[in-house]
């Protein structure tokens, strides 16, 4: 499949071809949630809304028309599809009121994709910490626990708890250092 380029995958996806589809919604699934997030700000509401985009993507694969890149045409439709949810969600409306449109230049498009592609490495990160740790990290920073709730809940110590967590951001700075290296780099 030609190395499965963007290209060949949207060749083959117009052919009606599933591998190619799976191999793009594996390829950008994670990343256009983290996307879509941005917008809605609730992580099962992008997963929702980025399942949506690419089951209207496979039913229309026959009339795709993609002017850019593969990966331009669908950061565009997930956002046009959070922008359409903030619209319509009742609850969302508190949000659509103090919602202000980014301004649409090819660089903001451009630092959205970067920010989202960083956002992945990060969770692939975590997603790569031993399994302890990555556990007390997640209590620690998203459940917001303190470090005795931590260590009561799990039945460790706490100094068990600390030594966790020094572990997961000593990988996790080595993980940002790297992209930030890149990034400096690219530039």
């Amino acid at each position: 499949m030609n190395a499965n380029s963007d290209e060949e995958l949207v060749r083959l996806l117009q052919q009606h071809d599933e591998r190619a589809f799976k191999l793009i919604f594996d390829r950008y699934y994670r990343p256009l949630t983290l996307f879509a997030m941005k917008y809605v700000g609730e992580v099962e509401e992008a997963k929702e809304i980025t399942q949506e985009f690419f089951i209207r993507l496979w039913s229309r694969q026959s009339l795709l028309e993609i002017q850019f890149s593969l990966k331009t045409y669908l950061y565009r439709g997930v956002r046009n599809a959070c922008l359409n949810y903030l619209e319509t969600n009742k609850v969302a409306q508190q949000r659509l009121q103090d919602y202000r449109s980014p301004e649409r230049t090819a660089d903001n498009a451009l630092e959205h994709m970067m920010a989202a592609e960083q956002e992945a490495l990060l969770m692939n990160a975590i997603d790569n910490l031993p399994e302890k740790c990555r556990q007390i990290f997640f209590l620690s920073r998203t459940e917001k626990l303190s470090n005795q709730a931590i260590a009561t809940k799990l039945g460790v110590s706490v100094k068990t708890v600390e030594a966790q967590i020094t572990i997961a951001l000593k990988r996790l700075r080595e993980i940002l250092i790297s992209v930030l290296w890149f990034v400096a780099a690219s530039l």
